[in-house]
């Protein structure tokens, strides 16, 4: 079977699966660590993927009221897949994507998905694209978030699936946001400041954010400002927090706060910190908290304290990598950490 749908990108070649990619299929979906959080059972049956590529046999493109599973091939083989429903209507897509173990983790699915949702958005007119996965699927959430989706809603126990009711995201972006987010700057900025949030400035640093991924490890900057608001006591003194805007070129980028070191504790504890999401990668972050490090050095103190949230996606590797050594103590189940100045 051959098609008029073809896309190429740097490394890959997207087009809809033919019989040649049955066997390739059959065996990758047949992978328990693949097909651990996607929606088919196992095993997963050759007959199935036969009638997967039938359904699709001649078709031309992409249209209105269809579902088609775009091949990924790599250097001649199929290493993964791509899943297209336009509704009825057009204007609106769903994706999906599963990629072999052994081709997972070198950026092939994020290259190949941007390259049909950019398809979809320039070529073919749509104007909204969605993808539904479950809260589990972490891996699959921060695909979505790296092409600029955002998470639109999570519907408890709404998704029946392998026998019980799951947990359902919906990630979703407008044609316009694609576009928006591909405009984004993506190389480091000349110049980065800590700022005073003021009166004027506030409501703007609020709308700052990081991924949902990322939200496990820190608040946003609505709940750094409750917290700061009462911020209670630390072995009976009061903790005094310290608010900071982080500035890129003049533009809003992130949010810094601190607890101001006191007689019992010398070292500020780096409270809240983030990049806003359309700014990460940039360099931002190391260059913000080495100004943080500068003022705390030059009030002469001894150093800085800060701690994070064990798990996949922890901060835990930026931090060690600008020098905070970990003190082996663990406060409110998360690992404490001491950078000496």
């Amino acid at each position: 079977m051959t098609s008029a749908y073809l896309l190429r990108t740097e490394r890959l070649t997207v087009r809809p699966v033919r019989e040649s990619d049955i066997d390739a299929l059959t065996a990758y979906r047949n992978d328990p660590e693949v097909s651990a959080l996607q929606d088919w059972d196992l095993p997963y049956p050759r007959e199935r993927a036969e009638r997967l590529v039938a359904a699709q046999a001649g078709r031309e493109d992409l249209s209105p009221g269809t579902r088609t599973q775009l091949g990924i091939e790599l250097d001649g083989a199929l290493v993964g897949d791509v899943y297209v429903g336009v509704v009825e209507e057009g204007g609106v897509a769903e994706i999906g994507f599963t990629l072999a173990r052994e081709h997972q983790g070198m950026g092939y699915a994020v290259e190949a998905v941007s390259a049909v949702v950019d398809d979809l958005v320039d070529r073919l007119g749509i104007h909204r694209v969605t993808a539904q996965l479950s809260p589990q699927n972490l891996a699959s959430a921060r695909l979505l978030e790296r092409i600029g989706m955002e998470l639109e809603s999570l519907s408890p126990k709404s998704y029946w699936w392998r026998g019980a009711w799951d947990d359902n995201l919906v990630y979703a972006m407008s044609a316009d946001d694609r576009r928006s987010w591909r405009a984004r700057p993506l190389t480091p900025p000349a110049e980065v400041r800590l700022v005073p949030i003021t009166e004027a400035t506030h409501r703007t640093y609020e709308r700052l954010a990081t991924h949902w991924t990322q939200q496990r490890f820190v608040a946003t900057v609505s709940q750094s400002f409750g917290d700061a608001l009462f911020p209670g006591e630390h072995e009976g003194v009061p903790i005094v927090p310290v608010l900071h805007g982080i500035e890129a070129n003049g533009e809003p980028v992130g949010f810094l706060m601190y607890a101001a070191g006191d007689e019992v504790q010398p070292r500020p504890y780096l409270w809240r910190f983030l990049i806003d999401r359309r700014h990460q990668g940039r360099g931002i972050g190391r260059r913000a908290l080495g100004a943080f490090v500068d003022q705390v050095r030059s009030e002469g103190r001894p150093g800085i304290i800060v701690s994070w949230v064990p798990g996949p996606g922890t901060p835990e590797a930026f931090y060690l990598a600008v020098g905070f050594v970990p003190t082996g103590e663990i406060h409110d189940g998360e690992v404490v950490a001491r950078l000496t100045l």
